[in-house]
């Protein structure tokens, strides 16, 4: 198949801007740790007609009210020293610092154990999930690499080149753990976990399922009610840890939803 998963691009085949206010720089290192997620925007979706099908329409501009909001909850949550994250707030974000694939994998297969789902029946379940999470983040990360958003740990240190007077500079900020290492608009916990979730309403017919997932990190296990619950929980996550801006989950959340509604209409279908 020439679906692109045999590219291998390097970060400077993907041509990234020149450094500025407002763009994404990979993380420090020595050697420099791999940059994630490159070879994802060559990849032809399952599903999808491309993998800009449904682009979001781009980070807040850094002058604007919305942006300097989003960046004072951050750097007020999400910093290592936070004195404003509750513990359990703190448990959340680390809950979430596990491999999300594998944390939603092993959910789906305790959930088809637990409802009763024969091979065929969780064959469809995982097929619909995966078609939709993959799609996902792919799309996901061809608008990463087409807006290059910066992350907050390069943000809030260099607020005083961004251009707002509501955003103050921080050079001593670092987040609650180590940021991934790839730009920062839309959030991929987000739009994967939200193409899954609404994957699961497709099959279940129902948002209202109650489930469990765990995480390898913490050593806990956490109850939803819903699979949107749990998208919920996660985007909030994100921010508590130091990696993301509010609207960047947010607007992951609606890149999921629409990656997933498309599988659902377009794929999958009963046979007559």
């Amino acid at each position: 198949m020439n679906d692109g998963r045999e590219l291998n691009p390097t970060l400077a085949d993907l041509n990234p801007p020149p450094p500025g206010p407002g763009i994404w720089e990979r993380n420090p290192g020595n050697p420099l740790p791999p940059v994630l997620g490159l070879r994802l925007p060559g990849i032809r979706p399952l599903a999808l007609e491309s993998a800009s099908q449904f682009r979001p329409d781009g980070p807040n501009p850094l002058t604007s009210e919305e942006y300097a909001e989003d960046f004072n909850q951050v750097k007020d949550l999400g910093r290592l020293d936070s004195a404003t994250r509750t513990p359990a707030q703190t448990a959340q974000a680390l809950f979430w610092t596990d491999h999300d694939l594998r944390q939603w994998n092993d959910g789906m297969l305790n959930l088809a154990v637990g409802r009763g789902l024969d091979l065929v029946r969780t064959a469809r379940m995982l097929a619909m999930a995966h078609v939709s999470g993959g799609d996902a983040m792919i799309a996901g990360f061809e608008a990463k690499y087409h807006y290059w958003f910066w992350r907050p740990r390069r943000a809030i240190p260099l607020a005083d080149t961004d251009g707002n007077p509501a955003t103050l500079a921080d050079p001593t900020w670092v987040p609650l753990r180590t940021t991934p290492n790839h730009p920062e608009y839309p959030a991929a916990h987000a739009f994967h976990s939200s193409a899954l979730a609404e994957a699961l309403r497709a099959f279940f017919g129902t948002d209202k399922v109650t489930f469990t997932l765990d995480s390898r990190v913490t050593g806990t296990t956490r109850e939803y009610d819903s699979f949107h619950d749990a998208v919920k929980d996660v985007n909030l996550a994100r921010t508590l840890a130091g990696f993301h801006f509010r609207n960047s989950c947010e607007e992951g959340s609606h890149l999921g939803r629409d990656v997933g509604r498309y599988v659902d209409e377009h794929y999958f279908q009963p046979v007559p």
